[in-house]
């Protein structure tokens, strides 16, 4: 009896060793299966997140179409004048040749002849026909320019300069030229809200166009 006990306890130990080696057999199988369904969706978002960052792109040029700029200079050296000084030929570096009146720039702060370079600051769109622009000032010709734009309130307007303190605290000054203004822009003495843009030619600020600010 006692040895066929012991045989009965040694085939209940077989059958259990045999479950548990069972049981852990599976168990990669299930982490596998975990780890490529995890894989899988990390794959997804990442598909499903690019086109996020593209989709941005055509908002950009669509905003820097939007900010079309109108004011320009057109420089080049002057080849040509007539006996009277009335009209000059212009050599501009665009490569096009520019038969231009002098009173129709409404102000010029340089001497016009021949081999002399000059630069002149217009509102329009890039020069196709002189017809289309207004020709605002006429400079010397320098290295590089900017056209600079601020907004601020007048502290001072008398007949040939006006000053204003611009809206992050700069004191500027500019020599009237003849630009356009629009109506009311500087009406008073000061106190006008204001938005010029401008440039500037030897130390001197010239505008380009004056408006009023609300």
């Amino acid at each position: 009896m006692m040895k066929r006990h012991s045989l009965i306890i040694t085939a209940a130990a077989l059958a259990a060793a045999m479950v548990l080696g069972t049981g852990c057999a599976k168990k990669p199988a299930v982490e596998t299966s975990e780890t490529v369904t995890s894989q899988a969706s990390a794959e997804e978002k990442e598909t499903t997140k690019a086109p996020e960052t593209t989709a941005k792109a055509p908002e950009t040029t669509e905003q820097a179409a939007e900010a079309k700029e109108v004011y320009h200079m057109l420089q080049g050296t002057v080849t040509k004048v007539t006996e009277d000084g009335s009209v000059f030929t212009l050599q501009a570096d665009d490569g096009r040749d520019y038969d231009i009146n002098q009173s129709d720039i409404r102000d010029v702060e340089v001497e016009i002849g021949e081999d002399v370079q000059i630069a002149i600051a217009y509102i329009g769109e890039p020069l196709g026909k002189l017809e289309d622009v207004t020709l605002v000032v006429a400079l010397p010709e320098q290295e590089e320019w900017s056209i600079l734009t601020e907004k601020g309130t007048t502290t001072a307007n008398a007949m040939s300069s006006f000053t204003m303190k611009t809206d992050d605290g700069q004191e500027l000054s500019f020599l009237k030229d003849n630009c356009p203004i629009e109506e009311g822009a500087l009406a008073g003495d000061s106190g006008d809200k204001v938005t010029v843009t401008y440039v500037n030619s030897q130390g001197v600020n010239y505008p380009v166009e004056i408006k009023g600010t609300k």
